[in-house]
């Protein structure tokens, strides 16, 4: 009975240095994923796999908005174009209403994980006018990268 309250310190010890393992040459090789940053940290909207973020256009002004584009995976050597595509399965806000920065190519430069994709929306028509949604989504066909799967879409909605 001596011995016993020995064994359990002795296997807490044991288990609190396995823990403490801080091997830093764990390197991430699975595959490169690209997500849109406000899709990871913002809810889904109701009944949809995406979250959708209101914009504050208003008849006096319209409104402007970054979207942060991740890449999950190695940093590269290189500038990498990630090409980001209207969805039109869940876009209701007409063509003419909005506009996207270098025709939806995002560029994540060398070294870098991050890119940014800029929407800039026009004035509201009128105070009551329709509310309408843009939805995005990431490039699919490319062989460097993946979207990931949970993160590839995100919606933006304001008035027309």
């Amino acid at each position: 009975m001596k011995k016993l309250k020995y064994v359990f310190p002795a296997l807490l010890l044991t288990l609190g240095i396995a823990a403490c393992d801080n091997s830093l040459d764990k390197v991430f090789d699975s595959q490169t994923l690209i997500e849109f940053n406000d899709a990871v940290l913002t809810t889904n909207a109701v009944g949809r796999t995406y979250p959708i973020i209101s914009l504050p256009n208003s008849v006096t002004g319209g409104a402007t908005r970054v979207a942060q584009l991740n890449l999950v995976g190695a940093q590269r050597s290189a500038d990498m174009t990630v090409r980001v595509f209207v969805d039109p399965n869940g876009t209701t806000a007409s063509a003419s209403s909005y506009t996207i920065t270098n025709g939806g190519n995002v560029t994540i430069p060398k070294g870098d994980s991050f890119g940014s994709l800029t929407l800039t929306v026009g004035r509201a028509t009128s105070t009551t006018a329709p509310v309408g949604n843009v939805v995005f989504v990431i490039d699919s066909t490319s062989t460097d990268f993946k979207p990931s799967q949970n993160y590839k879409r995100l919606g933006f909605s304001f008035r027309q």
